[in-house]
């Protein structure tokens, strides 16, 4: 019984796939979608591995099924090294989801911040906030207040009730 407990540990919480640090493997086309060993459809998840990370794979779909009839450990590239970003590995992401490839979406960084704005867009922005104040959630415009504290904060917007 302790076997079983150390391998049920080992394919389900330390998973590594088989080839998945292979930053040369081959990468056959993504379609049509392959049959597992075992021969399921195989399932797609994004690589976390700091060699690979970002890069789409197929993987068996009863890999993280904890009592498994026979271990399948397949594994195949659905796409390039060109799809390497490590940036994947700063975002969470649930280590035991499988998609079929016609749900998977390809992860996506964000994008970058933008740059600071010019003072004359500072100044078009005030501008607009003058000649257009915002709007209360009921519909009334807010009035622009200064706090009185002797130091210098941000302008705050309120408004007086109905």
């Amino acid at each position: 019984m302790a076997s079983f407990g150390s391998e049920y540990k080992r394919r389900r919480w330390y998973v590594r796939y088989v080839g998945e640090s292979n930053v040369a493997g081959p990468v056959p086309p993504a379609l049509p979608v392959p049959l597992c060993r075992c021969g399921a459809q195989a399932e797609v998840k994004q690589s976390r591995h700091p060699k690979t990370a970002g890069r789409a794979f197929y993987v068996c779909k009863w890999t993280f099924d904890p009592l498994p009839a026979a271990p399948c450990d397949f594994f195949q590239w659905i796409d390039g090294p060109d799809k390497y970003d490590p940036r994947i590995r700063l975002f969470p992401y649930h280590s035991t989801e499988l998609k079929p490839y016609h749900k998977f979406r390809r992860w996506v960084p964000p994008p970058p911040n933008p740059p600071r704005m010019t003072d004359e867009e500072k100044q078009e922005a005030a501008c607009r906030r003058v000649r257009d104040p915002p709007m209360c959630k009921c519909g009334v415009p807010a009035k622009l207040m200064r706090p009185n504290l002797g130091i210098h904060l941000s302008l705050l917007h309120s408004f007086d009730a109905p």
